[in-house]
């Protein structure tokens, strides 16, 4: 038993190094999202940090973005907040990385062992689930795999929270689920708490069938209210950028974008049948890291070790607790052709993701854990020296003639007119054949364990690690070079003569779109994971102006934007319109602003116009000194928020849009200091909720404690000494 746990450490640990190779040669991931999204969120992170500025705010994207309301980078975590503050870029990026496949092997071996197995099996299951398919290939996505490893602990807390006896242990419980709860909010993802829910439901649901008392029910809804108050300082943000984000408008077939084609399930037994490993339409075929069923050789063969030794089992409670997981967690992620989950996504907030696909991380939860109870099984029977008559084993054909067949007939059609007029992406046989070389090794090793060959279960587990970190790591590391962070930013296109803070419109999108801020440019667009709404094109050359784009580009070179509106002006003429994106056309923009409703008491239009000096230009501040004639409008290329505050010599002012899109005040006649500072009313309160949710679990978890009675001791010690 001891062998088998070192030997599992050893390869979690070596399934570790790709993680870990990074951060010791000075350098970051870069593929997809890393680089094209997460690490300049956190450039901007950690450059408020360091200049004691507001990390809720940016100009730096869209004109303006309410960044942490965005969510991608969790920037109310604590680790985050001590990871950024205090390292460098690059180490800290990747220790945030790292710290999610450590918690997310912690949190399940912990929770399998709770579960009763064995801690070789319980360790194994975790290291599966942990370097699982889905978990590698979606490590561009730092906040999703994040959330993803707050989910055993989760799991567990309310686990030990309805089954301990001990009053002590509920009251750990009680505290774990909602701090947990609240650190993966505080990460920043709301579609992998729908998740996360899914999977305490389910397991609440068993224990309930089980005979768990339904009395500790009420204790677990109120953890998780309490989780979602220590959280509520991300939670109320994000909630209210989603109001101005375009996901609001979204139609149903936006939501089941993204949904699981059930052909992909013949990934279980020939992993590269498709020549880019999954099946999807041509419109999403390039998301690859959605469609990802192979969680490795093991569990594929696992299912069919089941079939074989299903009366043997005593462990068929927990096993059939996690098969049925498995198909519900498959029916959802199958979305628009599974039926289940067009229902959800007219729920409101369900209605807000997308990628239905996603719920295979639930589906390859549950495989992991039937992966630990199969090999916990396989090394009973080896232990004992029991073997399996040879006759008994043809279920583990099944998998290996699955895989030999499908792996022949996509080799057969892969050129074919018959694949080309259906788009179906076919791999020849020498792409396919070693991964379905794989399921037979697999399919051999565990026949040998079965025959209680001893020496089949170590080579089991390595077997096993190698093909996980194969199958994910071939897709982490391609496509995306390990670069430095100066590097990366010196690979940013920019125009050769834009100075740090310039407005511009990005040359390129996808991976490289956002690469300028890591210069210290300003994007008039950009790419982030909710897109924010607008008035106005971001496409429209007069949008350029009044946005006051300093360059465009014009096909392979840079060119500036012709008579661009400054960072503030004063104007004293102001048109209500009902549509502005029309209208902004017919006016001359250097002195007419259109607003959404009328002003009145400005100057008269022929009056000279004041002027405008920028005493201090901050994210989230904006000072400025204003001097006018008459009654005027001050207006700002920076974008609208309604939880932008303006102050006119300390005394309140009411913020207003221009142009539909921009951010605007009425200043008063003479010189007078005006003050812009971002203060949403959703950051505020979610401090507020975070700070009393903190406090309320502190006390209830003392509440919850056991107190130790003093007279009840000292009997005790008398008892003890006669």
């Amino acid at each position: 038993m001891r062998s088998h746990l070192r030997l599992i450490a050893l390869c979690s640990a070596a399934l570790f190094i790709p993680l870990l190779f990074p951060l010791c040669i000075g350098r970051v991931f870069t593929k997809d999202d890393l680089a094209a999204m997460h690490l300049p969120f956190r450039y901007l992170y950690r450059e408020a940090l360091h200049g004691g500025d507001s990390f809720l705010w940016t100009p730096a994207l869209r004109s303006g973005l309410y960044l942490h309301g965005e969510g991608e980078a969790g920037f109310a975590h604590p680790l985050h907040l001590l990871l950024y503050r205090w390292l460098p870029l690059g180490p800290a990026f990747n220790l945030e990385i790292i710290s999610s496949y450590i918690a997310m092997l912690a949190g399940t071996g912990l929770l399998l062992l709770r579960l009763g197995l064995a801690s070789e099996a319980a360790w194994f299951g975790a290291m599966v689930f942990a370097f699982s398919g889905f978990n590698l290939f979606n490590l561009m996505h730092v906040n999703h795999i994040a959330t993803v490893a707050h989910v055993p602990w989760v799991l567990l807390g309310a686990y030990v929270l309805l089954t301990s006896t001990e009053r002590r242990g509920r009251a750990w419980a009680f505290a774990g689920v909602a701090l947990v709860v609240g650190s993966q909010l505080l990460v920043g993802n709301p579609q992998y708490m729908w998740f996360t829910l899914v999977a305490l439901g389910y397991m609440t649901l068993c224990l309930l069938y089980t005979g768990a008392a339904s009395s500790r029910v009420p204790l677990l809804l109120g953890a998780l209210m309490l989780g979602a108050l220590i959280g509520a300082v991300q939670l109320l943000p994000t909630l209210d950028f989603v109001q101005e984000s375009t996901r609001i408008t979204w139609s149903p077939d936006q939501s089941l974008s993204f949904s699981l084609a059930p052909l992909n399930l013949v990934q279980l037994w020939s992993p590269f049948a498709f020549r880019f490993r999954v099946y999807a339409p041509p419109s999403e075929a390039f998301i690859v890291h959605e469609f990802i069923v192979y969680n490795g050789a093991f569990c594929t063969v696992a299912l069919a070790w089941l079939a074989m030794r299903w009366r043997q089992q005593t462990r068929r409670g927990l096993l059939t607790a996690l098969l049925l997981f498995a198909a519900v967690s498959l029916v959802l992620a199958f979305g628009r052709h599974g039926g289940l989950y067009v229902w959800l996504a007219q729920l409101p907030g369900l209605r807000n993701f997308r990628a239905p696909a996603r719920h295979l991380v639930l589906f390859q939860l549950a495989l992991s854990g039937i992966a630990a109870v199969v090999f916990e099984d396989l090394v009973g029977l080896v232990r004992r020296g029991e073997k399996t008559e040879i006759r008994r084993l043809w279920p583990l054909a099944i998998p290996v003639a699955l895989s030999v067949t499908i792996t022949a007939v996509a080799a057969a059609f892969a050129q074919s007119s018959w694949a080309a007029v259906r788009d179906v992406p076919l791999s020849g046989v020498l792409r396919a054949a070693p991964w379905s070389g794989l399921i037979v090794g697999m399919a051999v090793l565990v026949a040998m364990a079965a025959r209680a060959v001893r020496w089949s279960v170590p080579v089991l587990i390595v077997f096993a690690a190698c093909d996980q970190g194969l199958w994910g790591y071939s897709y982490a590391y391609r496509w995306g070079p390990l670069q430095t962070v100066a590097a990366l930013a010196a690979s940013a296109e920019v125009p050769p003569n834009a100075h740090r803070g310039d407005l511009i419109s990005p040359m390129t999108g996808g991976g490289a779109v956002n690469l300028p801020l890591l210069r210290g440019l300003r994007l008039a667009t950009g790419y982030f994971g909710l897109e924010t709404s607008s008035v106005l094109d971001p496409a429209d050359p007069m949008t350029h102006r009044i946005a006051g784009i300093a360059w465009r580009p014009n096909g392979t070179t840079w060119v500036p934007v012709a008579d661009s509106m400054p960072r503030a002006r004063l104007v004293s003429m102001a048109q209500s319109s009902g549509n502005i994106k029309a209208d902004v056309h017919a006016i001359d923009i250097s002195r007419v602003a259109l607003v959404d409703r009328p002003i009145a008491g400005l100057s008269d239009s022929s009056a000279e116009r004041g002027s405008v000096r920028i005493v201090s230009d901050r994210p989230g501040s904006i000072v400025l000194e204003t001097t006018a004639a008459g009654r005027q409008l001050l207006v700002l290329t920076e974008r609208f928020h309604g939880g932008w505050r303006a102050t006119e010599d300390e005394r309140g002012r009411e913020t207003m849009r221009v142009y539909g899109d921009y951010l605007g005040c009425i200043v008063e006649p003479g010189h007078h200091r005006v003050a812009f500072t971002f203060a949403p009313e959703s950051a505020r309160q979610g401090l507020r909720a975070s700070l009393a949710g903190v406090a309320l679990t502190l006390v209830v978890t003392t509440f919850l404690w056991p107190l130790r009675i003093r007279g009840t001791a000292r009997g005790q010690d008398r008892n003890t000494t006669a």
